[in-house]
């Protein structure tokens, strides 16, 4: 005699069938990653049935993946993490204007064409956080660690800001030297330099580098004391709080969260994902204009 299996909830799930759009995370490591939790949620609060997955890939795996990608007919689109920001903007069909002056991309959504579009909301993300503590830029002397991938992107949002001075400091003098590069003709009102201030004459302290992320006792400025007028934000989400942030909150310093940033860029990364599936690559616009290039003679 056959018996039928019974199927109750408990063997089930309700979040995830055959009808499931997929989006994933793309990086490596991986681990550390809260979208999954995050981005699921909001899809699914909107009554959406999709799911984003994390996916650790090298980046020398990451050039193969990412041509084979749009083979998955029911992927919609991507976020992109460390270290693969720089790589993914140069493989899009089109990006936005954040994406196109930073050199790097955070979101990429698939187009009703089936081509993948880029843009960038890391330096949106950052400075919503930071405004949502009741700290604006006006007049400020902000000083930004690190310009890879999520760094230049910041650096591009800190000057959409227009602060009394930007300082720019990274390991890499090259990269630095190239994001200053991107950045002097956009904004040649802007006063930049590159280098390490001394933080008594910083208002506020970015680090955007992932100093920090996989060794929790490293921190990007070796310090038992921060002057407690600066305002320090870690864009890294864990380990949360970071050394650098515990230093900031020991010395009585605003410390703005890397999950305060993230949280901050959910709404836009959703809608750009969302809204880009239905029309065609050449269609998509971008609601967020930068200053023209600056023209000399």
């Amino acid at each position: 005699m056959n018996v039928k299996p019974v199927i109750t909830p408990a063997t089930t799930v309700d979040f995830v069938n055959g009808r499931t759009r997929v989006y994933a995370i793309i990086g490596h490591p991986i681990e550390q990653v809260r979208s999954p939790e995050a981005i699921t949620y909001e899809l699914r609060r909107r009554g959406l049935n999709a799911i984003l997955l994390p996916f650790d890939v090298s980046p020398q795996a990451f050039d193969e993946l990412f041509s084979q990608l749009l083979a998955v007919e029911n992927l919609d689109g991507l976020i992109i993490t460390v270290p693969h920001k720089v790589r993914a903007r140069e493989l899009c069909t089109r990006v936005g204007p954040l994406a196109e002056i930073s050199g790097s991309a955070s979101v990429i959504a698939r187009t009703a064409d089936s081509k993948w579009v880029g843009e960038l909301f890391d330096g949106m993300g950052c400075i919503a956080a930071i405004r949502n503590r009741g700290v604006t830029f006006d007049r400020k002397r902000v000083l930004l660690l690190g310009v890879g991938g999520a760094g230049a992107g910041i650096a591009v949002e800190i000057a959409r800001q227009a602060p009394a001075e930007i300082h720019i400091h990274d390991p890499d003098g090259e990269k630095a030297a190239r994001v200053m590069a991107r950045l002097s003709p956009r904004f040649p009102a802007q006063r930049f330099s590159v280098g390490m201030p001394s933080l008594d004459g910083v208002d506020i302290l970015i680090n955007a580098s992932p100093v920090g992320m996989l060794d929790p006792t490293r921190t990007p400025i070796e310090a038992s004391h921060f002057p407690p007028h600066l305002v320090v934000m870690d864009v890294i989400t864990d380990p949360a709080p970071t050394r650098l942030l515990r230093t900031a909150e020991e010395s009585g310093c605003i410390a703005v969260y890397g999950r305060e940033m993230f949280d901050s860029q959910i709404a836009g990364a959703c809608d750009f994902l969302l809204n880009t599936r239905k029309i065609a690559a050449a269609d998509v616009r971008f609601d967020h204009a930068l200053p023209p290039v600056s023209r000399c003679g």
